[in-house]
């Protein structure tokens, strides 16, 4: 650590080496740069000041990578509820296949914040891969535990059902 502080021992160039770095600089204006990467991509979703052409072409990358277990741990890590449903949307608008964590959808909308339970009844919704019946049972079980249940829960376990009856 000691070579890190040392005067000239870092070189700030080499930070933007694409092949070695993945690099945002945040400004004023927001993202001002964005080096490739998916935490970069997520980065961009998150920004209050990209456009909507900076936004698609991040979910194209993001579906180009791959980015599943990414964007799972980002939603879960996210600082804010409005955070969590902007990444809760990115995983239906990829077009990825979120079939494996089918229950961990199912868990958000039974936490009942309405914004990321629209999102993640979404997901659900436009699943088109075949999903593992354990995972369904785990997934009814989890919205059948909700005290007060709404139309979004009843809806997904409705939803869920059918899908059960069909496998």
């Amino acid at each position: 650590m000691k070579e890190l502080l040392e005067e000239g021992a870092l070189d700030p160039e080499k930070l933007f080496d694409e092949k070695k770095f993945n690099t945002i600089i945040v400004g004023k204006e927001g993202i001002v740069k964005k080096e490739a990467g998916p935490a970069g991509e997520i980065a961009v979703l998150l920004s209050q000041t990209s456009t909507r052409e900076e936004k698609d072409e991040a979910l194209k990358e993001l579906k180009e990578k791959k980015a599943t277990d990414l964007l799972i741990q980002a939603i879960k890590k996210a600082k804010t509820p409005e955070d969590a449903a902007i990444l809760l949307a990115a995983c239906w608008e990829t077009g990825l296949d979120f079939s494996k964590h089918y229950a961990f959808f199912a868990e958000t909308i039974a936490a009942g914040y309405y914004a990321s339970a629209l999102e993640a009844y979404t997901v659900l919704e436009t699943t088109d891969s075949a999903v593992d019946e354990p995972e369904l049972k785990k997934s009814l079980e989890l919205l059948n535990a909700v005290k007060k249940k709404n139309n979004l829960v009843s809806d997904a376990i409705a939803l869920i059902t059918q899908k059960l009856h069909t496998t």
